[in-house]
């Protein structure tokens, strides 16, 4: 949906359409639903690190249903990617106790809700950035990286991508400003739980703030 229409005089007219799955400020996939399936695009990898498409060549025809191009593969691996992130947001203590903080009651730990991609409303780059670094590190740099030798660029870059990919991960469920609990098209306070260091002096202990 684009935000403006034309109408039968000619007028181009602003629509607001800024609404959960509007005009989004990072390019996630959707699919015809208008659901996000993916946090990353194909272009969006590959400026993340460009010497690795200009320097190697990709082979993808190894794989099942070998897809029609490499921009193709690589937007097969981001959606992979994106699926591993959303279960790991699932399986961590952090998530169990945002849910628990939005009322959100867990009957059953087999059945722990999963995060809605459509609910996330802020920070989507990093969200985008986060995909990437997972698509490179655990899917791209293994296929052409020299495990036998560490001092491999590939492998070193592995290892840097895997340290971003953690600390962004961290940090987003650290700051869990960005999610849309109740699907009001907003995050509201009741909505936002921040975790932070005390100080330097407790150095290793941990508080919860709760922003109301």
């Amino acid at each position: 949906m684009l935000p403006w229409d034309v109408n039968f005089s000619g007028v181009v007219t602003f629509l607001t359409v800024y609404q959960h799955k509007g005009v989004s400020d990072m390019a996630f996939i959707t699919d015809g639903g208008g659901n996000v399936i993916s946090y990353a695009e194909a272009l969006d990898v590959r400026d993340k690190d460009q010497r690795v498409f200009e320097a190697n060549e990709i082979d993808f025809t190894n794989v099942p249903d070998i897809p029609g191009s490499l921009d193709n593969y690589i937007e097969d691996l981001t959606q992979k990617s994106t699926n591993r992130i959303n279960q790991k947001i699932r399986a961590s203590a952090r998530w169990r106790e945002y849910l628990d903080y939005t009322g959100v009651g867990i009957d059953d730990f087999n059945s722990i809700p999963p995060i809605d991609m459509d609910l996330i409303i802020s920070r989507k780059p990093d969200f985008t950035d986060m995909c990437c670094y997972y698509t490179l590190k655990e899917y791209l740099l293994p296929k052409i990286a020299d495990f036998g030798n560490p001092e491999s660029p590939e492998v070193q870059k592995i290892q840097y991508y895997d340290n971003k990919f953690n600390d962004l991960f961290t940090e987003l469920l650290d700051i869990l400003d960005w999610y849309d609990q109740d699907n009001s098209g907003a995050s509201d306070s009741d909505e936002k739980m921040l975790k932070f260091r005390l100080n330097r002096r407790t150095r290793g202990l941990k508080n919860v703030t709760r922003v109301r």
